[in-house]
């Protein structure tokens, strides 16, 4: 897969961030175009969107061992669970899917 974009979070590091967005309301992120796929026509009509799908990649895994069962940090940590059944992200491969808020389109 090739990056067609970045997203821009006040966050530096993954500690902190909330495991869904819609926890923190006021919650923000850019999504910033490669420059090759930077283009108006590439996003024409976009802002006729509510919410947009994106799919994306980990970036803080690479190379992490994967496991069948993880221990969730909502369930204390205590108990195992099938890694489908959670959010971790070391799964068998780096791909998250996220629903987003559209606020407003910037060229």
């Amino acid at each position: 897969m090739k990056t067609i974009a970045k997203i821009k979070t006040d966050f530096p590091t993954k500690f902190g961030i909330p495991r869904q967005s819609g926890i923190v309301a006021k919650l923000e992120g850019k999504i910033i175009f490669e420059p090759k796929y930077n283009s108006p026509d590439a996003i024409r009509g976009i802002e006729g969107f509510s919410h947009l799908w994106i799919v994306w990649g980990f970036s803080e895994n690479e190379g992490a061992k994967y496991n069948a069962t993880v221990r969730p940090p909502r369930l204390g940590g205590n108990e195992r669970v099938g890694v489908f059944a959670s959010r971790s992200p070391f799964r068998p491969n780096r791909l998250g899917l996220s629903l987003v808020k559209l606020e407003k389109v910037e060229k």
